[in-house]
């Protein structure tokens, strides 16, 4: 079946361009990151309390809703910070080890990444969304014998990465078109 005939089930509505602003707290050093669709990234420091909140990296982003064409469902993925590739995590992680399998068998693993609650814990992303971006990404894929698995964080590694280590930009969700110059990641 060629591209302009094949109809996708799944489509992307509500995208929502912004940035993930990432703050840390001056004294104790607490990171925390939540998504803003200021055309700017906000820069001012500012107070909760006693504690001092400035801020400290930025990447473009994108928030969305997952529609599914034949139900006319529509469910929104406010929680999810970005998908992150295994290939950046560390070659000695059970994540990277996991990955490097899989590749063998032409799946790229991706974890999805969600925003911190309040009290510092990891925001749950119920597996049926998980499912649903597994659906979204996969039937994109142009290469008969390639398939995307995303995974919850199951991993804890909202804690130990860096942001810039996460897809926050187009790569993903560009899956559609060619792939920009200098993407994260693995391309369709």
């Amino acid at each position: 079946m060629t591209e302009e005939l094949r109809h996708l089930r799944y489509e992307m509505v509500d995208v929502q361009p912004g940035f993930v602003i990432i703050e840390k707290e001056m004294y104790s050093q607490a990171a925390r990151a939540y998504f803003s669709a200021e055309p700017s990234p906000p820069k001012e420091p500012y107070r909760e309390g006693s504690q001092v909140w400035g801020f400290w990296e930025t990447a473009q982003a994108l928030r969305f809703a997952v529609k599914d064409t034949v139900t006319g469902e529509v469910t929104r993925f406010d929680e999810l910070l970005g998908l992150m590739f295994y290939g950046s995590c560390a070659p000695s992680s059970d994540l990277y080890q996991i990955g490097e399998l899989a590749q063998e068998n032409r799946i790229s693993i991706y974890v999805a990444i969600t925003y911190e609650a309040p009290d510092g814990s990891r925001v749950n992303i119920p597996m049926e969304k998980i499912r649903l971006l597994n659906l979204l990404y996969n039937e994109r894929i142009r290469s008969a014998n390639k398939k995307i698995l995303i995974l919850p964080d199951l991993f804890g590694l909202y804690r130990e990465l860096t942001y810039g280590q996460i897809m926050l930009d187009f790569g993903l969700t560009a899956m559609d078109g060619p792939a920009p110059a200098g993407q994260q990641g693995e391309g369709a």
